[in-house]
């Protein structure tokens, strides 16, 4: 049986752990491979220049942030089939690109817990789930 493959972008917050635990309580672990997402957001400057798939060398800092980002949550998953990946981007638009790349059958994400204007502005959740080809499971926070 072919495993389901669950994309989860987390964003270090303790808020965007709460995917990691209702995932636990609804896949067993031999259903599914999971693959763990943090995206550094560009920040545009004269110097910078984005590499595709990585971070350069001038933002080492931030590839380490993203690590440890990435560490913590596995180390919630324990027995489970889980790779990492961290890209510099805008959250939205990789996530979305990972997904169709891979051909994840699930997104699980947390809801943004932001009020007011920033509501009415957008959020990265909302670009996901009015974009998505997949399914996307939107996890309160």
């Amino acid at each position: 049986m072919r495993k389901l493959k669950i994309l989860v972008p987390l964003d270090g917050t303790e808020r965007s752990m709460h995917s990691i635990n209702w995932l636990k309580k609804f896949f067993s672990k031999d259903d599914i491979s999971i693959t763990l997402m943090n995206v550094v957001e560009t920040i545009l400057t004269d110097k910078m220049i984005e590499t595709p798939n990585s971070i350069p060398n001038e933002f080492a800092y931030l590839a380490e942030e993203s690590k440890l980002v990435l560490d913590k949550a596995i180390k919630g998953l324990e027995g489970y089939e889980v790779e990492e990946f961290s890209i510099l981007g805008y959250a939205g638009d990789e996530i979305l690109k990972k997904a169709e790349k891979d051909s994840s059958d699930i997104i699980i994400m947390t809801k943004c817990s932001k009020k007011g204007l920033y509501r009415i502005i957008g959020s990265v959740t909302n670009k996901v789930v009015r974009n998505a080809k997949v399914s996307v499971i939107v996890i309160p926070d």
